[in-house]
């Protein structure tokens, strides 16, 4: 039986006029109430306008100023659509000789000219196109300028700014009406798909607030009000809401008419699979994304209502086995090959991990400037390098693990959800997902905060059932707060870690009283020994928030340095949208953390994700919905900063969109006996896929390996080679680097087990005319550089080809210049 979702048809009714017409006229009275006069500020003062590309505050004899980089903006806020006068007090200082500063302005509908500022303090005046819709901006450019010993680009000086309207009242712009009907569109679709009444009106009453907002403190509201699709908005609500029966009508007779034909259902899943492969083909989204929802609309017939008892009985514990040993197998082997060379992190992670290794002083909590990171990740790389030694493979070994592991901590937490099978094929479909695998195979602690998270997430669940007691829940309930105390020390994600547990405690204990009445100690025991995990970092935090907040705030969209745009929510809307694309058409560009630009799931597990998804929805109102809140709520990260789609700061929602691709192929092979082989089938061509891109596509790929230190590994392999050559012909041959490249983390990671003497050296241009020499160059260096270099080794000088590189076929990355037969012989050597 098919229950259809249609909602009844909303009947005229005279007496709901009045409150719509109270909505429209208070939104629209408010829209005049407020007058613009001009605002002029210091530099120096609160409520400072919005400027972007300036250096801090600066003071002379007479003006507190800031400098502009050679690109700045201002942006105005506040006058929709009318234009604005804006007056500059600016000076461009330079050293006799030195060309006047020659500034070129614009705003977003073009250029305003190019003047010469003066070198002292004058004001300077445009007149400003505000839009109605977007944002206003007034941009400038100059030539850079550096005043030695300062190194920065500077382009101009401001002081102050002093912008007011041309019009004594802002005009009636999109803007404004598009808000001021938001209440009558909210309360309309309260009325007609039946919400309760005074929910209806609180949330119409609500609504109202960015009219009151726009009318009273403009600037202000249309800073954080995201620019509006006009005129999309707000016609596009208004017409379907007006058009909702007879959309409801034309659903139901689908709907019917698909269940009557069982092809129907199959051609739509046929229909979602090819648009999927269309997406990734370069069809436009617009057309191939609505198709794949649309199949799988089609095909939600063939969805069970629950897993077939008949395959529940698997054999969970060898099924795991397999699972974590292939998890492991594709995250280790070549572990030092793919990715093929260090990346600075990974060098900067392993030298704080050999330093707490060979330090007893050194026991840090948050390593701020170095690596911006808390500090768990470091002490368990510390007996794997120290113990190991410095290598690639040893500095990523316990993310690879971590990443290995994750599968066992997805099924441990999504069992009790959404049922044992489909975690299990959840897990499956995450032990080799290439996201999963690009994430794990270097050294990082993103993996980590992840399986901490998702195993203290499964512990709490089986804690807090209120039927069970006994010593087992208090062991669960105290388990869970120490894994989920340590993911706050792991990666900034990890500051997620207490409201994800949280959200399972809600969910699990629910609005029955009674449950709480058992449960309160066990929370109350998770609350007490997560304070105490987390004190340490509590601490650091009171005594440097400026150190522990300073990766977050630089990358936030609340920090925007954009010349473009600067709000808020328009930020954010865009990453919504750019992350909701990730799974089937865009993800990141990065090529460290995935395949540049390629889709972050295979085509098997996005197809599956939208069915689980269905499914989720249907089962909105179980226990299943912590999955779903877990996928929204990793979300945030990447969502409130900047480089969307970030694979790194959104990789949490990755283990809860497979636990919904599971239970999509678990549904949908339930019923006929048949459908059981869609699983393996399933199972088969996602981990094809997945192998492919990672360890073909990605493997071969030069915006893949052209992202990490290549040019630091090859110098770094060389000098090892060096090290291990005077031990075996017992004569040492230094091995000299320009100074950048010696200081450089990689080098200084992976030569950190050399004896002092065998350790790279700098090039200073000078060397004894007696000794054995060599000295590395990167390949693109400059001319000059090299014949100094040649010129200090002598008539004995011999540039050494081939040289090292990375991978084994791409071009040079280094320059070898050898003197003395046991260099020669030391690189001629296997």
């Amino acid at each position: 039986m098919i229950r259809s979702l249609a909602r009844p048809t909303l009947s005229f009714q005279p007496a709901l006029l009045l409150p719509a017409a109270l909505t429209i006229l208070a939104a629209g009275l408010l829209l005049f109430v407020s007058p613009r006069s001009a605002h002029y500020w210091r530099v120096g003062e609160d409520h400072e306008p919005v400027l972007v590309g300036f250096h801090g505050n600066e003071q002379n004899e007479t003006d507190l100023f800031r400098w502009s980089q050679p690109q700045a903006a201002l942006f105005l806020y506040g006058y929709r659509g009318a234009p604005a006068l804006v007056e500059l007090r600016l000076a461009a200082p330079r050293q006799p000789g030195t060309p006047p500063a020659k500034v070129a302005f614009a705003c977003q509908d073009g250029a305003l000219g190019t003047i010469t500022v003066a070198g002292y303090w004058r004001r300077y005046r445009f007149l400003i196109p505000t839009t109605a819709t977007g944002e206003t901006v007034l941009q400038w450019s100059t030539d850079p300028y550096v005043a030695l010993p300062d190194v920065r680009e500077l382009g101009v000086a401001l002081s102050g700014v002093k912008q007011w309207p041309l019009a004594e009242h802002p005009p009636l712009s999109a803007q404004t009406i598009s808000w001021s009907v938001l209440p009558l569109v909210v309360w309309a679709a309260g009325a007609v798909w039946r919400w309760p009444a005074h929910w209806r009106d609180v949330v119409a009453g609500l609504a109202l607030l960015p009219a009151i907002g726009l009318a009273l403190l403009p600037a202000t509201a249309e800073y954080w009000l995201p620019t509006v699709p006009w005129p999309w908005w707000p016609l596009l609500p208004a017409l379907v809401i007006v058009a909702w029966p007879a959309l409801a009508a034309v659903r139901r007779s689908v709907v019917q008419w698909v269940a009557a034909q069982p092809v129907a259902s199959w051609m739509g899943l046929v229909v979602a699979g090819v648009s999927l492969l269309a997406l990734r083909a370069g069809a436009p989204v617009w057309l191939a994304l609505p198709s794949a929802i649309i199949g799988v609309g089609l095909a939600w017939p063939l969805i069970a209502e629950r897993d077939d008892v008949s395959l529940s009985l698997w054999p969970i514990g060898r099924s795991l086995a397999a699972i974590t040993g292939v998890a492991l197998v594709v995250r280790l082997v070549a572990l030092d090959q793919m990715p093929p060379a260090l990346w600075r992190d990974e060098s900067r992670h392993g030298l704080l991990a050999l330093q707490i290794w060979v330090d007893p002083t050194f026991r840090p909590i948050y390593v701020p400037v170095f690596a911006d990171l808390p500090a768990l990740l470091f002490y368990l790389m510390a007996p794997a390098v120290g113990i190991l030694g410095p290598h690639a493979w040893s500095a990523r070994l316990v993310s690879a693990v971590a990443g290995a592991l994750t599968p066992l901590a997805l099924y441990w937490f999504a069992a009790p959800l959404i049922g044992r099978r489909a975690a299990v094929l959840g897990a499956a479909l995450l032990a080799w997902a290439s996201w999963s695998v690009s994430m794990s195979r270097w050294a990082f602690p993103a993996t980590l905060d992840h399986l901490l998270v998702l195993a203290a997430a499964g512990l709490l669940w089986r804690g807090l059932d209120p039927a069970r007691h006994g010593w087992r829940v208090w062991l669960h309930v105290a388990g869970a707060a120490i894994l989920g105390g340590l993911a706050v020390y792991t990666y900034h994600t990890g500051r997620l870690a207490p409201l994800a547990l949280l959200v399972v405690a809600l969910v699990r204990l629910g609005r029955d009283l009674s449950h709480w009445r058992v449960a309160w100690p066990r929370v109350l025991l998770a609350a007490l020994i997560g304070a105490m995990v987390i004190a340490p970092l509590v601490w650091y935090v009171l005594t440097d928030s400026t150190g522990f907040n300073r990766r977050v705030g630089s990358v936030s969209i609340f920090q925007a340095d954009d010349l473009a745009r600067h709000r808020p929510l328009d930020f954010l809307a865009e990453h919504i949208v750019r992350y909701g694309l990730m799974w089937h058409a865009q993800g990141e560009a990065n090529g460290r953390h995935h395949l540049p630009l390629a889709p972050m799931v295979d085509p098997v597990v996005g197809l599956l994700l939208l069915i689980g998804l269905g499914i989720a929805w249907r089962a909105r109102r179980t226990a299943a919905v912590v999955v779903v809140v877990f996928w929204l709520l990793y979300y945030l990260p990447g969502l409130l900063s900047f480089n969307a789609p970030h694979a790194m700061r959104s990789l949490g929602t990755l283990a809860p969109a497979c636990a919904l691709a599971g239970w999509g192929l678990s549904r949908l092979a339930a019923g006929a006996p048949w459908r059981r082989w869609l699983i393996p089938a399933a199972l088969a061509a996602s981990l094809a896929v997945n192998l492919w891109v990672y360890f073909g596509l990605m493997w071969h790929d030069p915006r893949v390996y052209g992202e990490f230190d290549r040019v630091e590994t090859v110098m770094a392999q060389i000098a090892r080679r060096a090290a291990a050559h005077a031990v075996e012909a017992q004569t040492a041959v230094p091995v000299y680097l320009p100074r950048e490249w010696v200081l450089s983390d990689t080098v200084r990671f992976l030569t950190s087990d050399l004896a002092p003497a065998d350790r790279p050296r700098i090039w200073r241009g000078v060397l004894d005319s007696h000794t054995d020499a060599l000295v590395v160059l990167p390949a693109f260096a400059d001319p000059a550089e090299v014949d100094a270099v040649l010129n200090a080794l002598g008539p004995a000088a011999v540039e050494v080809t081939p040289t090292p590189t990375i991978p084994a076929d791409s071009a040079p990355l280094v320059r070898v210049f050898a003197r003395g037969a046991a260099a020669l012989a030391l690189l001629r050597s296997p």
